[in-house]
């Protein structure tokens, strides 16, 4: 059946879940890792109490340089890949390879490079499968349903986010009892998650049937290069786009990754009590954010995406500054971020699929996640240098956690400001892919 116009035709909610259900497996495996798996692993490898969480902020930060690179490189191949299981598929299977082994990696590293390897091969893993699967709502889904659609997405991400959170560090918790057999078993999690989510997506996806382009698949050098390379003058929304996720994702990241060691210093906990507590906190939150995430993404579609991008910024950065206030506040603190971060998860995803040009959505919206990993990265290796530095340096065990949250504000407040100045997103329509539009409207 040909492609109809996405215009002309609206997807099935259950088409429209199945679509962004692998957001699920991917957000399982970060919210198993961190702060629970990796954080464990560090502080079993590195004896000094004092530089863990530098040394945590260290190993994140080099995972996260795959995403930088990987993203970009392989949208740019599955955009001009042509095989008898379409585009997307043949990285999405590989992706998912990569990132079993990468998990395997981690539970049995003794050593900081073998940990770092591990995370390296899984980043590579989870990206590749990212960077295939994320123009699916650029390419599949109406503009009219595209906030829905990621409304959709950011509550698989939270849901995931509390399942993952929550089962890793019950099951790590339980080292002293069961050995490495905790550690397998908390990966047995993501990996499940991911494989079953993927066969949903793949089924809602079908077979990408679009003609192959023209160009042939770049090289490495060729794919790095158009990886910085935007057309700003058709696209003049992206760079404000980009800056704004660069800052927002640096004040989340920072805000939530080195939560676990707080927990420790702060508020003396144990290892164990502090990743149970995180765990079930976790839970709380995830439950009053899930009444968040629908409604906002409901409301991009109808009142526009920068005034709730615009919204989750002041939230979140009203709820870093309580922190620094005074942080025995850290449960409000985090419920305000966390209602931000819902918030922007349904409205900016809706926005950036506005704004990328459909022939290179899997190129541009890699490039565009470059925003994601550098701010992710920046939050960590600078978050970790803050916190241990001042902590040592002042003799305190709250300063650094302090003035990580003082910049966490900042970053959060910088992202409104940018959006409140960018030009208005140019969307545009483009064919449906053919599965998805041989499904009746609801």
């Amino acid at each position: 059946m040909a492609p109809t116009p996405a215009t002309e035709t609206r997807l099935t909610l259950l088409r429209l879940v199945a679509i962004v259900a692998v957001s699920f497996g991917l957000t399982l495996i970060t919210s198993t890792l961190e702060p629970a798996l990796l954080g464990s692993k560090v502080i079993a490898i590195v004896p000094d109490r004092s530089a863990d969480a530098a040394v945590f902020g260290v190993v994140t930060f080099s995972g996260l340089l795959i995403a930088i690179f990987a993203q970009p490189l392989i949208g740019a191949w599955s955009d001009r890949a042509n095989t008898r299981l379409g585009r997307r598929l043949p990285f999405m299977q590989a992706g998912a390879v990569g990132v079993v082994v990468g998990l395997l990696l981690i539970v049995i590293a003794d050593s900081i490079a073998l940990l770092a390897a591990g995370l390296l091969l899984t980043q590579l893993g989870t990206n590749s499968v990212l960077a295939s699967w994320q123009p699916i709502i650029a390419e599949g889904v109406p503009q009219a349903q595209r906030g829905l659609a990621s409304g959709f997405k950011a509550g698989f991400e939270l849901l995931a986010a509390i399942v993952g959170r929550l089962a890793a560090a019950e099951l790590v918790s339980l080292q002293p009892e069961w050995g490495n057999a905790a550690l397998y078993a908390a990966i047995a999690v993501p990996i499940a998650g991911l494989l079953l989510t993927l066969l949903v997506t793949i089924w809602a996806m079908g077979v990408d049937r679009s003609p192959p382009r023209s160009e042939a698949p770049p090289t490495i050098a060729s794919a790095l290069r158009q990886a910085f390379t935007v057309d700003a003058r058709a696209h003049p929304a992206f760079g404000w786009w980009f800056a704004n996720r660069a800052l927002f994702w640096a004040g989340m990241i920072g805000s939530s990754v080195f939560l676990l060691f707080a927990a420790r210093d702060v508020f003396g906990m144990s290892e164990a009590e502090a990743q149970r507590v995180i765990g079930r906190v976790t839970v709380a939150l995830g439950v009053a954010l899930g009444l968040v995430i629908m409604p906002a993404g409901w409301l991009a579609d109808r009142i526009g995406r920068r005034p709730m991008v615009i919204v989750a910024g002041l939230m979140a950065a009203a709820g870093a500054a309580l922190a620094v206030l005074n942080f025995n506040l850290i449960l409000p603190v985090a419920i305000l971020v966390g209602a931000g971060a819902g918030i922007y998860l349904s409205s900016s995803v809706a926005l950036i699929n506005d704004i990328v040009p459909k022939a290179d959505a899997a190129r541009y919206l890699g490039v565009a996640n470059i925003a994601t990993a550098g701010g992710s990265a920046s939050a960590r290796l600078g978050g970790g240098a803050l916190i241990s530095g001042l902590n040592s340096v002042s003799g305190s065990s709250v300063i650094g956690y302090q003035a990580l949250y003082a910049v966490v504000a900042i970053c959060f407040l910088l992202s409104a400001v940018v959006m409140a100045l960018a030009p208005a997103a140019r969307p545009t329509n483009s064919p449906s892919r053919a599965r998805a539009s041989a499904t009746a409207a609801d």
